[in-house]
């Protein structure tokens, strides 16, 4: 499970044992089965607790998933 994780990628975390609400986070250090995350995006309702936890928390690898970037190229038009 956690073969998909990478310390400095980006995830998406559905619920977290101090934030009410899911966020986005980077991957600081992989533990057993946890992942320490630092907290890059959240809820404004959530802004305060994570400021007491200092935008850091543990979260359960299984309530995570990896964002996945898309690469948009740019069509070049040639008008006459």
């Amino acid at each position: 499970m956690l073969t998909k994780f990478k310390v400095g990628m980006l995830i998406k975390c559905r619920k977290c044992d101090d934030l009410d609400f899911p966020f986005i986070g980077k991957i600081i250090n992989i533990l057993r089965t946890k992942l320490v995350v630092e907290i890059l995006q959240i809820n404004y309702q959530d802004r305060y607790k994570a400021s007491l936890i200092q935008y850091n928390t543990v979260v359960e690898a299984t309530n995570c998933l990896p964002i996945q970037f898309i690469r948009a190229n740019k069509i070049k038009k040639h008008f006459k």
